[in-house]
């Protein structure tokens, strides 16, 4: 049966508040637009619906971009959904949410023109393990580090998203200046004091890991993901983090530290041109 926030407002809310469970890790994205509708800084049309059966849900968000998340969906499903809903109505669009529904949406709907943009794995702490950190220091970051800090995160941001979502300085200083205030960024440094590598933290999960390109391959990045991983752990139980699917070396560094992949999220351009 489809609910939608027009027709059916309350049960719709009532099934996505409770239901769909925005507060899982593997819902980051969800949760962040849904609290950006609910405080008027995102946008969410009469579009979006949920389909719900007596195992599982459907929901489609029509946003700013389609947010397409499942659980113990059936192909039939499809069928009650295309009563309302037809992926190939929208031209130009972003579809993100659950990887493997939104490519049987766009086989079933036979969307010809799709690309995908962003793949990315959620994992989910099992066991961290412990490096020797072989006399490196790991400590919060400092503000007398602010802007070596800034260019760091600056080109995490060109690396990641391949120079098509590169920031300006100024946008990362502010940033890592937050990071550094609340004590939400660790750094890794050797016996010269030089910078190797930072992690921040977004409790429950690992924000962003990065080292300096001329450090890499010699095992720093595990060392101080293992020590960031081991503080959430010891708050929270479970540590998260997500990855670029594509990112051969960082996704070998999760499962080494202890990680297990648990979700799989894409971004894909549907009916673009």
């Amino acid at each position: 049966m489809n609910f939608t926030p027009k027709d059916n407002p309350e049960e719709f809310n009532k099934l996505l508040f409770q239901e769909v469970g925005i507060n899982l890790f593997r819902h980051k994205f969800l949760k962040d637009y849904v609290e950006g509708v609910r405080s008027g800084s995102k946008k969410l049309f009469d579009a979006s619906f949920i389909n719900k059966t007596e195992n599982g849900w459907i929901l489609v968000l029509h946003g700013d971009i389609l947010l397409i998340y499942g659980r113990n969906w059936n192909k039939s499903q499809f069928n009650e959904i295309k009563e309302i809903f037809d992926l190939n109505q929208y031209t130009n669009y972003i579809a993100g949410g659950d990887a493997k529904l939104i490519k049987e949406l766009i086989e079933f709907f036979k969307v010809d023109k799709h690309n995908l943009r962003k793949e990315r794995i959620f994992y989910k702490s099992k066991k961290i393990r412990n490096f020797d950190d072989n006399g490196l220091k790991i400590e919060l970051g400092k503000m007398a580090e602010l802007n070596e800090l800034a260019i760091m995160l600056q080109q995490y941001y060109h690396e990641e998203y391949n120079g098509e979502n590169d920031k300006s300085l100024a946008e990362m200083q502010q940033r890592m200046f937050q990071l550094i205030q609340t004590a939400k960024v660790y750094t890794l440094k050797n016996k010269s004091n030089s910078l190797l590598s930072f992690c921040s933290i977004i409790d429950p999960d690992i924000g962003i890991l990065f080292t300096n390109s001329e450090f890499r391959k010699k095992g720093y990045g595990k060392i101080l993901l293992s020590f960031c991983s081991k503080l959430l752990e010891k708050e929270n139980g479970n540590v998260y983090v997500m990855t670029d699917k594509d990112e051969l070396a960082s996704n070998q560094v999760m499962k080494a530290v202890g990680f297990e992949p648990i979700y799989e999220y894409s971004m894909t351009e549907i009916n673009y041109g």
